[in-house]
C-alpha cells in the first residue's frame, strides 16, 4: 500500500514539475521570438540605410566624375581602337 503511495507522490510530483518547465519554456520561447522580430525588424531598416547610402556614393561618384575640376586635372579617356594588323 505505501508502494502505491509513493507512486502517486512521484506522478503528482512529476506532473507538477512537468507543467512548469512546459509554462517556463513558453515565456522563453515567446520572448525568443519578440527578439528574433527585433533584430528582422532592425535589420531591415539597417539594409534600406545601406541602399541609401550606396546610392549616395553612386551619385557623389558620377557628380565628380562629370565635374569640371575632375576632368581638368585628370583629364578625359581617350578610346582607344585596336587595328587589325595583318
Amino acid at each position: 500500500m505505501t508502494t502505491l503511495i509513493h507512486a502517486d507522490i512521484f506522478f503528482f510530483v512529476t506532473t507538477i514539475t512537468v507543467i512548469v518547465f512546459l509554462i517556463l519554456g513558453s515565456i522563453v520561447l515567446i520572448y525568443t521570438i519578440g527578439i528574433m522580430r527585433n533584430i528582422k525588424r532592425a535589420s531591415d531598416v539597417i539594409e534600406q540605410r545601406i541602399e541609401a547610402a550606396a546610392d549616395h556614393a553612386d551619385s557623389m561618384y558620377h557628380s565628380i566624375k562629370d565635374s569640371f575640376l575632375f576632368r581638368m586635372i585628370f583629364g578625359k579617356k581617350r578610346k582607344t581602337t585596336h587595328r587589325k594588323q595583318g
